[in-house]
């Protein structure tokens, strides 16, 4: 049987759930490999069969100099987030963690009403689980969800090592390939602005009976906004030397220079050959939803198609968004940029 010490020490067990009642972790055994052919780190994609073992949060047992230096990418969803942390995943390197849902069991506790002490402990516990490397030597990158961007400020306080890149789409971009997934996508817009609204940073203006007299697009515009001006506090409040930004558009469109960028600001130290491989690699050839053949061409495929059915609408809020963002101060362009 393996020892607690072995599973809370063992990047190979994934700190996957938290639950509040019993204030315990739940691990589940995944190799590398398994890592990497999760979409995200969530039950709908980890395989059934892997072990996995319950320890209570007093129990964990962690060896703090044997932590890796983390960094994190947030984002505000349809960025290429994925695309990003499949690419980070370099042996030797870094490890990229794709959207460990432990994180997403912490916000539901924070908007459960949870005592910020309670809140900070679990916090602070997930994120040390998190850092453990697969190899010595080798850099953490988690990409959380994007509900989690409400702890990015807790959990930047905590680590103030740590480095983080705002990765968001332009809001056409955002909108389109929020139309693109029908209505699933509307659906989603909406619970999205609802746990924007629950976490307290959905922007103002709007009472809740203007926000039901919106159309999906509307909604998905003010969350948008509404990460906009979240993301802008923070740049504030860490500083260009702590966070950069990066829209998914420009990303896309140089992908050398996002890479070559990014390595010197997580401290990867990546040489010539070693993003040319990345760039060549299945990161930026293969969907990072289902592993078909994608790239950026596929994608402006999608957004055309998607302008045919809805490209009235979507011109149409685009600039209904421009009146609010001048109306709440808020830029739609972040500062402190990668590129």
């Amino acid at each position: 049987m393996t020892s607690t010490t072995e599973i809370t020490r063992n990047a190979a067990f994934l700190a996957h759930r938290y639950d509040e009642n019993s204030d315990a972790f739940q691990f589940v055994e995944l190799t590398r490999e398994q890592h990497r052919r999760c979409t995200f780190l969530t039950d709908e994609y980890i395989p059934e069969q892997s072990g996995r073992t319950m320890v209570r949060s007093q129990d964990v047992d962690l060896d703090k100099g044997a932590q890796a230096p983390v960094n994190f990418i947030f984002h505000s969803a349809f960025a290429c987030s994925t695309m990003m942390a499949r690419a980070l995943d370099i042996e030797g390197v870094s490890m990229g963690l794709k959207e460990p849902i432990v994180l997403n069991d912490l916000v539901g506790l924070k908007r459960r009403g949870a005592a910020p002490a309670r809140l900070s402990a679990a916090l602070e516990r997930s994120i040390a689980l998190l850092s453990r490397p697969f190899s010595t030597d080798e850099k953490v990158i988690v990409k959380p969800s994007n509900i989690v961007n409400s702890l990015a400020p807790s959990i930047l306080e905590m680590r103030p090592a740590a480095k983080a890149l705002f990765l968001h789409a332009p809001l056409k971009s955002y909108l389109r390939s929020l139309a693109a997934k029908n209505m699933w996508g509307r659906i989603w817009a909406r619970e999205n602005a609802i746990g924007i609204l629950e976490d307290g940073d959905l922007i103002g203006g709007f009472t809740s009976a203007d926000l039901l007299r919106l159309t999906d697009i509307q909604v998905a515009a003010v969350a948008w906004l509404s990460e906009h001006a979240r993301f802008a506090k923070m740049i504030e409040r860490f500083g260009a030397d702590r966070i950069k930004s990066l829209d998914s558009d420009k990303f896309l469109s140089n992908k050398h220079d996002t890479i070559a960028r990014l390595s010197i600001f997580f401290g990867l130290a990546l040489d010539k050959d070693q993003i040319e491989n990345l760039l060549a690699g299945p990161a930026f050839t293969q969907h990072s939803k289902d592993f078909s053949k994608f790239d950026s061409t596929a994608r402006l495929d999608q957004h055309s198609n998607v302008d045919d059915s809805n490209g009235e609408e979507i011109d149409m809020v685009v600039q209904w968004s421009a009146a609010v963002a001048v109306s709440q101060n808020i830029s739609l362009e972040l500062s402190a940029p990668l590129l």
